[in-house]
């Protein structure tokens, strides 16, 4: 990316990656709260403070598909700061659906308080699910110099090749356990027997659905992982319960799960607060049987090969390969798909995250939430999202509600969180 040490002077282009464009039209929505002190002004006090520490702000990038290289937006009118103290907050994956939904076209980046709420909504092209995070860390409190300047900083140009150079220089014999794990766990789509169903303007029809797990059964889930499933982590965890809550209401599911990684850690430890599109996500052939010590193994392998990195620099040789000649025409919005009569499953899970500790939540029997839409890539695709803040976690699933109903959803959530262990009691240790 351009740097530069003189915030006043002209800005330059930024130069986007295969990545950030394939990404720019898609959203990325999270909410937090609720938050004591959320006001407008401090928000866009925060906002401005963030977009002059630097010449090539990240958080200002106006992300275009169609265009390598991307401005940066200047003045207040390209950025939205909204009030919105009519939106219902008692529900979050209704408020993430009814945020998504506001009518009319939108800025690369709004912020949006409803109540002591807020909610941040961006181009992921902007940056990766480490962007919003970070947004809502520093609008839901005070003017905060270094968190100001750390919505600022992006991934320095390279950052694939680096990444790429360090861990297979350091780890040569990972390149063939890429080529491996790739071969093995190959889309088995084709011979998945289930009939298909037609789905009519499925877009239009995506919405969302939370629900919290008090930290008892936080605590609860994590003594039984010490005394069933050691060496399990927090997301195989996840990604067996949420299978086990779907199964549990007789939701047919693909055994092809989309675990999201992050690829900052092939760069070192300096560049994990830098921003851009740097988590990739990995469709990993999960079969139903599959313990949490089982997909924690295979997540390991995973990370050990470097498939995360390595799918960054396919996705970069590839979009130099199509600069040579005409690029396939984005499909329009709507109309008609026809897709396997099952869902498959991509699961994100934050785990702990202490970048919001400084925040002065309202303490009136409400818990501190963190919960956040990821986009399903077709009506047959569920994502979940999963964050702890102050010992409750947040389970967020979105969806095409013409593919499954939103109260088979919202059962198989209430479940995951009011007795996790009912549903891991017949999971394989």
């Amino acid at each position: 990316m351009p740097r530069s040490d003189a915030p006043g002077a002209a800005r330059p282009r930024y130069r986007s990656t295969a990545m950030d464009r394939v990404f720019a039209d898609a959203r990325i929505i999270a909410l937090t709260g609720p938050t004591k002190g959320l006001d407008a002004a401090t928000a866009r006090a925060v906002m401005n403070a963030a977009e002059q520490s630097s010449a090539t702000p990240r958080l200002a990038l106006e992300p275009q598909h169609d265009s390598r290289d991307w401005e940066y937006r200047t003045g207040e009118n390209n950025s939205a700061v909204l009030t919105l103290p009519d939106l219902d907050t008692t529900d979050l994956g209704r408020l993430l659906t009814a945020i998504r939904n506001r009518p009319g076209p939108k800025k690369a980046l709004e912020v949006i308080i409803c109540g002591d709420y807020l909610a941040v909504d961006l181009s992921h092209g902007i940056g990766d699910g480490q962007m919003g995070l970070m947004l809502m860390a520093a609008f839901s409190g005070d003017v905060d110099d270094a968190r100001a300047r750390g919505l600022a900083t992006g991934l320095p140009d390279g950052s694939t090749w680096t990444a790429l150079r360090k861990h297979y220089s350091a780890k040569p014999a990972a390149l063939r356990d890429f080529w491996r794990l790739r071969k093995q766990h190959k889309n088995t789509g084709a011979s998945e027997k289930v009939p298909t169903r037609r789905i009519e303007n499925w877009e239009s029809a995506k919405v969302s659905r939370s629900a919290y797990m008090e930290p008892a059964r936080v605590s609860e889930l994590r003594r039984w992982a010490s005394e069933n499933a050691a060496g399990a982590t927090a997301a195989s965890i996840s990604v067996a319960l949420w299978r086990a809550a779907l199964l549990a209401q007789n939701v047919p599911l693909s055994e092809q799960v989309m675990i999201l990684f992050n690829s900052r850690r092939y760069l070192g430890p300096e560049h994990l607060a830098s921003h851009g599109n740097f988590a990739v996500g990995i469709p990993l052939h999960l079969p139903v049987d599959l313990s949490p010590v089982d997909i924690a193994s295979t997540m390991k392998q995973v990370i050990d090969s470097g498939w995360p990195v390595a799918i960054l620099g396919m996705s970069e040789i590839k979009d130099k390969l199509l600069s040579w000649r005409s690029r396939p025409s984005t499909p329009e919005p709507g109309g008609v798909v026809d897709v396997p009569d099952r869902l498959r499953l991509a699961v994100s899970d934050l785990g702990k995250l202490r970048m919001f500790d400084h925040l002065a939540w309202a303490n009136d029997g409400r818990p501190p939430q963190i919960a956040a839409s990821l986009e399903p890539d077709g009506p047959d695709g569920v994502t979940m999202l999963i964050a702890e803040v102050a010992g409750g976690r947040t389970y967020t699933a979105s969806f095409c509600d013409k593919m499954i109903d939103s109260a088979v959803v919202e059962s198989a959530l209430e479940q995951l969180c009011s007795d996790p262990l009912s549903l891991l009691r017949d999971v394989r240790a």
